[in-house]
């Protein structure tokens, strides 16, 4: 089976699926109200994520049942993923603490980096430094930064999806074109 198959139905199903959010979010009264800390002026339907999250763990299990991705990084992209999506989701409908966001964060980051297992070494200056626990706890943080960066971005309107589509189709591209086989197909989906 040609994996490229899974990057139009996972995009087209994921455009559908924001319709279908969007009028779920106006039915259900999901709106985020600007308040004097918003970007926005007028009320925005909340829960459009769950769009790529319906389509993008489904493509992951469809990958891993036809031998396209390993099962640790099954594992650890959807258990991650689904854990900050699930926290997110419930977050929009009613208001969670924010101690209790951050924890599920680092959960999720402890979760996702214990299953795609050791860290590569860092090249510096000709030399591989082998960071260990440390490297751990830095690449925990990075993440849960990143996803708190993404998430104060995603209240501006529309600049959390243009910089998602832009960045994933401009690693897809370096990806493939870096690969040596040209099989590195996974960024992309």
């Amino acid at each position: 089976m040609n994996p490229w198959i899974f990057f139009p139905l996972v995009a087209g199903g994921s455009l559908l699926l924001t319709g279908v959010l969007r009028r779920y979010a106006a039915s259900s009264n999901l709106f985020d109200v600007p308040n004097s800390r918003s970007s926005h002026t007028i009320p925005t339907p909340r829960a459009g994520g769950l769009a790529i999250v319906f389509t993008f763990l489904p493509g992951l299990f469809c990958l891993w049942l036809t031998g396209f991705l390993p099962t640790h990084a099954l594992v650890a992209l959807s258990g991650a993923g689904g854990l900050v999506a699930g926290v997110g989701f419930l977050d929009d409908r009613r208001h969670i603490a924010a101690r209790w966001r951050l924890s599920a964060h680092f959960l999720g980051a402890a979760w996702g980096l214990f299953w795609l297992g050791t860290l590569p070494p860092l090249p510096v200056f000709g030399h591989l430094v082998y960071l260990g626990w440390v490297g751990y706890l830095l690449a925990a943080l990075y993440l849960v930064w990143l996803l708190n960066l993404y998430n104060f971005m995603d209240g501006i309107d529309g600049i959390a999806g243009i910089e998602a589509i832009t960045v994933c189709l401009g690693g897809g591209v370096a990806s493939v074109l870096s690969s040596p086989d040209g099989q590195n197909w996974l960024a992309p989906v």
